[in-house]
């Protein structure tokens, strides 16, 4: 067994600095300290100057100081000690004077203590040393704790950037000092394109990330004395000042574009990002925050409307087509439950005989105060909300319901008549759709060789796997299947030998380009003629006139759709033109 016991550890020693211009006083207070038996090292200085410069070092735990000096008092010592400074070193103040107003505002001003010099013992200075150390550590702690509630209140915890709660205060300060020095300010809204889709498909730990570095990106190419916040979620805020061209603010959203274009690398994931901004100006725009804000959103939206990965600039016309969009998505959400839609039949015509051989349904909404809105105006405002799916399982039912009518009431089976239906691409996201349309086609007793489902360029290519997938299981049903506005998107002739497509539609930009320039009917007859070694059938979209019916018939497309026939029409015209009567092409 060992016979050593363990060293006790010397307690560590205060520094203190000891401010004072009488000698008597300074060796009482150091005699006073030394009979503690505290182990105090003691700095002295005999001037409010010297302790004033050897104070500001904070180096020292504590500072005693005398409180009438040559050249200032206790009270002038601290408020310069205080002022500009990060020194927070606890201070006593020694005194002849017994004025307890005195030692109120000595403390009010940040001394922790204040005795009086007739009063000073070994055991009374120690007492008030201690009390002042532990006083000041509690109110370091509370100013710590301030100082953190307020970053918490001021800071975004994810990326350091100024929160929604400052961005609005300094928005709010921003117009009327902007007003007032007769200068440009702008708001720019930013929002990342597509945030979603990364937390959903690479978990939020990776969209965090994300945020952080598309703020570091933001952050680089705004300009000192500007202002950077998150809103919250994928949206940013810039608060740009003393504006004198507008055309900066779109240099500067161009920037901010090309810089976020560059891919991040999170977890072994490359992610591409871009972004969509609105901007507004103050007073150009508007001359409160609130509806400065209001005009960047209506931007924003127009953006990301527009296509995403661009800026925008609010104007009165695009506010009032953003709010007539705004209108229409509130009004298109009811629509199908108040059954405000209904179908128009357009005939596709055979080359072979003239005769109606298929008929193509197309939607149409009949709105209350509106009137009759083409499906070009509100289709990719469903497919944005989510609408879609449920609009184009109404149009499959709706259309086979109609269609057997015919099937049953004409005898539509002898005239070799099948209808056409257009699928969106969101629609291709839906496991159940094979089985849908079955089961909908079952309902109607509607023969696999009498539907038709048209699906354009964009809708096959955004997920060429899934699309080729579900399109080889439509196939193989017997449905025909059919490739709308070729020439739209960014597939190729040589592409179509990757789906089970049986039917090419060519846009009608091609057909109506005939009769500008030769190299439009070269194109036709090009695209034809491929189309026909792959074994596809042709059917020309869009032909209005004798010129472009008559190249067609020269080109030997297999059907020809167009204005020159008929327009898109109700049901009953449908029966009444084309399945009681013989075509009659439009005068």
């Amino acid at each position: 067994m060992s016979n050593e016991y363990p060293i006790k550890a010397e307690p560590p020693t205060m520094k203190l600095l000891l401010i004072d211009d009488d000698i008597v006083d300074r060796m009482n207070a150091k005699r006073n300290l030394q009979q503690s038996g505290q182990h105090i090292a003691v700095t002295e200085a005999s001037t409010a100057e010297d302790g004033l410069a050897l104070a500001l070092q904070g180096q020292f735990d504590l500072i005693l100081l005398d409180y009438q000096l040559p050249t200032m008092n206790g009270l002038e010592f601290l408020i310069t000690l205080r002022a500009g400074s990060n020194c927070n070193t606890p201070v006593v103040i020694l005194s002849h004077s017994n004025d307890d107003a005195l030692a109120i505002r000595c403390i009010e001003k940040g001394a922790q203590d204040f005795i009086n010099k007739s009063e000073v013992t070994a055991s009374r200075l120690i007492r008030s040393i201690m009390h002042a150390s532990e006083r000041h550590k509690i109110e370091q702690e509370l100013r710590e704790s301030r100082e953190q509630l307020r970053y918490l209140a001021e800071v975004d915890a994810l990326t350091g950037l100024a929160n929604r709660y400052i961005f609005e205060q300094a928005l709010r300060h921003a117009l009327p000092l902007s007003a007032r020095q007769n200068t440009g300010l702008a708001l720019v809204i930013l929002d990342l394109d597509k945030f979603k889709d990364v937390n959903d498909t690479l978990g939020h730990a990776v969209g965090d990330e994300l945020l952080k570095e598309v703020a570091q990106r933001i952050k680089s190419q705004v300009r000192d004395g500007d202002i950077l916040c998150r809103l919250g979620g994928d949206e940013f805020a810039i608060l740009i000042h003393s504006l004198e061209d507008i055309e900066l603010v779109r240099r500067f959203s161009q920037r901010v574009i090309q810089v976020l274009q560059k891919p991040i690398c999170i977890e072994g994931h490359v992610i591409s990002v871009s972004a969509s901004m609105g901007i507004a100006s103050f007073p150009d725009c508007a001359s409160d925050p609130i509806q400065l804000m209001k005009c960047a959103d209506v931007a924003l939206y127009r953006a990301k409307d527009e296509g995403r990965n661009q800026a925008h600039l609010y104007s009165k016309a695009l506010h009032e087509k953003i709010q007539c969009r705004i209108e229409l998505e509130n009004d298109l959400r009811g629509a199908l439950s108040r059954d405000e839609f209904i179908l128009y039949y357009q005939p596709q015509i055979s080359m072979d005989n003239d005769q109606v051989t298929g008929v193509e349904a197309l939607i149409r909404w009949i709105h209350p105060t509106r009137g009759l809105i083409a499906p070009d105006n509100f289709i990719p405002i469903a497919e944005d909300l989510g609408l879609i799916n449920n609009i184009g399982a109404w149009v499959l039912e709706t259309s086979c319901k109609q269609f057997q009518h015919w099937r049953n009431t004409f005898n539509a089976v002898d005239l070799n008549l099948s209808i056409s239906v257009n699928l969106s691409a969101l629609q291709l996201s839906q496991d159940e759709l094979v089985d849908n349309i079955k089961k909908i086609m079952e309902k109607y007793d509607i023969p696999n060789q009498c539907l038709e489902l048209e699906l354009t360029e964009s809708a096959v290519t955004k997920n060429i796997e899934v699309s080729t997938a579900l399109l080889q299981e439509l196939a193989k049903s017997g449905i025909t299947l059919a490739m709308d506005d070729f020439g739209t998107g960014y597939s190729s002739l040589l592409q179509l030998k990757n789906y089970p497509f049986q039917v090419l539609k060519i846009d009608k930009t091609f057909i109506q380009s005939i009769s500008d320039s030769e190299d439009g009917a070269l194109y036709l007859k090009a695209i034809n003629a491929f189309a026909k070694i792959l074994g596809l059938e042709v059917v020309a979209e869009g032909v209005e006139t004798k010129q472009q019916l008559d190249l067609c018939r020269k080109l030997q497309f297999d059907r020809i759709q167009g204005y020159y026939f008929s327009r898109p029409i109700p049901p009953n015209d449908f029966e009444k033109k084309y399945l009681v009567a013989p075509i009659v092409p439009a005068p």
